[in-house]
């Protein structure tokens, strides 16, 4: 049996806490992006790269919903769903663990909401030319900055993270979120005199696109304390670069045997027994003539090592985590399409949806969703089983799933969302339906969130 570079590994159990006005019951992997359910873009993404298989985890309660609905798609991968208790308070490292015993090489990790065209080779070529542990990519930020969205105008403060890189080497030294500091950041003192010098980056975004050694997740398995990658786990496993590794490459090496099986020393808790490093590994380290850094010795004599990659300024890069960015990729998206799809000739509508309408221009059709005749539809996304009647102008903007739109309607820039129904001549303009609420015939409303929690409802998003 001939074991598989890398294996991938794509996390899908999130319960999109920062979208709920769009959700419903709808499964966050499974919102509607164009004629696609989210999760259909980071898996298309690694079979452009010829990946054949993806582990996919999720919740227990949404799995044979989410196996239905790629089952409609075009992807020819084979998906190998693991299912984790819908009732568990499970973080991403907490999933990560839960898999172990899948894991059997090196591996990559992607969120189930990445929307992107980049390529995944010069990471991984990253990830092989310094034996990294960790490396991940990293997009430039304000995809949404021209979109406006639907409700109450609002200040919207997107989640920014602080990201330290040095210059030259693009050895990934600090990862924090910005809202950890009010006014003033430090940095350790011993992370600038062993590095030089560092570039701090706040609007770069990361992608949720990771590369990970196999002994990373090992040592992830005897450490329970660590519940979330993002937040817990990568501050922890960068800050480690700086300790001194004492005690494990010298008079604890690896032999070649344990180095090819994957095991380390795996003492306690220290996480450099857990690098497995072989007595010709060691060797080389010590007496190759390559050096990242020309003035110190090899990588400052860390074994472990983490690096970042900012994704080509030209590729599309985004996360589909808030309204915001949900709105606004349904919005591009047409625009976006044939960058996105990488030369594939992939339809905008689907096969399966009736599109009577002859009055339409870049608009993006999901499954069995129905758009009558004497419609004038423009810059739109219409998700699966949407029913949009005769007489109904609909203008940038996105119709969810199930949602009806019933005559003589004028929507603009809005998002109805799942099952909700718009009744007969009402207007509506930088509106937010929400799930399953009904627009009463008639009303004419403007900057409006629309639940079925109070009515209207202003809702801050973070």
């Amino acid at each position: 049996m001939v074991t598989q570079e890398f294996q991938a590994v794509v996390l899908a159990a999130g319960r999109g806490t920062r979208l709920p006005e769009v959700l419903g019951k709808t499964p966050k992997c499974l919102l509607p992006v164009g004629p696609y359910p989210l999760l259909w873009y980071p898996l298309n993404l690694l079979q452009t790269h010829n990946f054949q298989e993806v582990i996919i985890i999720v919740l227990e309660s949404e799995r044979s919903e989410i196996q239905l609905a790629l089952e409609k798609t075009s992807l020819k991968m084979k998906l190998d769903f693991v299912s984790i208790p819908t009732d568990s308070d499970f973080g991403t490292a907490d999933s990560l663990r839960y898999i172990h015993d899948k894991i059997q090489s090196d591996f990559l990790v992607l969120s189930c909401d990445i929307v992107s065209n980049v390529s995944l080779f010069p990471l991984i070529n990253k990830f092989r030319q310094h034996d990294a542990s960790f490396t991940a990519l990293l997009f430039k930020s304000g995809f949404e900055s021209d979109v406006t969205l639907p409700g109450p105008k609002t200040k919207h403060k997107p989640e920014r993270d602080l990201i330290g890189i040095h210059p030259e080497t693009r050895r990934l030294l600090f990862l924090a979120s910005a809202s950890d500091f009010e006014e003033v950041m430090s940095v350790n003192a011993h992370l600038l005199r062993k590095n030089g010098k560092m570039t701090i980056y706040s609007r770069m975004t990361d992608s949720h696109i990771y590369v990970m050694k196999k002994w990373v997740l090992e040592f992830l398995k005897q450490n329970e304390n660590f519940s979330t990658l993002k937040g817990e786990f990568l501050p922890y496993l960068i800050k480690k670069q700086m300790a001194k590794a004492s005690g494990h490459s010298t008079t604890n090496p690896v032999s070649d045997t344990q180095s090819e099986l994957g095991l380390g020393t795996k003492q306690g808790d220290n996480i450099f027994d857990f690098i497995p490093q072989s007595n010709l590994e060691q060797q080389i380290f010590k007496t190759t003539l390559f050096n990242d850094n020309r003035t110190k010795p090899l990588y400052n004599g860390d074994i472990l090592r983490c690096y970042a990659l900012e994704a080509p300024k030209e590729a599309i890069g985004v996360r589909v985590n808030t309204t915001l960015s949900f709105f606004a990729i349904n919005q591009k998206l047409s625009s976006i399409w044939p960058i996105l799809c990488g030369g594939l000739e992939l339809p905008l509508v689907s096969p399966n949806a009736v599109v009577n309408s002859t009055q339409t221009k870049e608009i993006a059709v999901a499954d069995n969703a129905k758009l009558s005749e004497k419609t004038s539809l423009n810059f739109s996304v219409f998700g699966p089983n949407c029913f949009i009647n005769p007489k109904n102008i609909v203008n940038k903007s996105l119709i969810m799933a199930h949602a009806i739109v019933e005559e003589g309607c004028n929507i603009d820039n809005c998002i109805i969302g799942p099952k909700a129904v718009v009744k007969k001549g009402t207007k509506l303009k930088n509106c937010l339906v929400g799930a399953n609420f009904i627009v009463d015939e008639g009303s004419q409303l403007e900057a409006k969130h629309l639940t079925h929690a109070d009515g209207y409802m202003e809702i801050d998003i973070q």
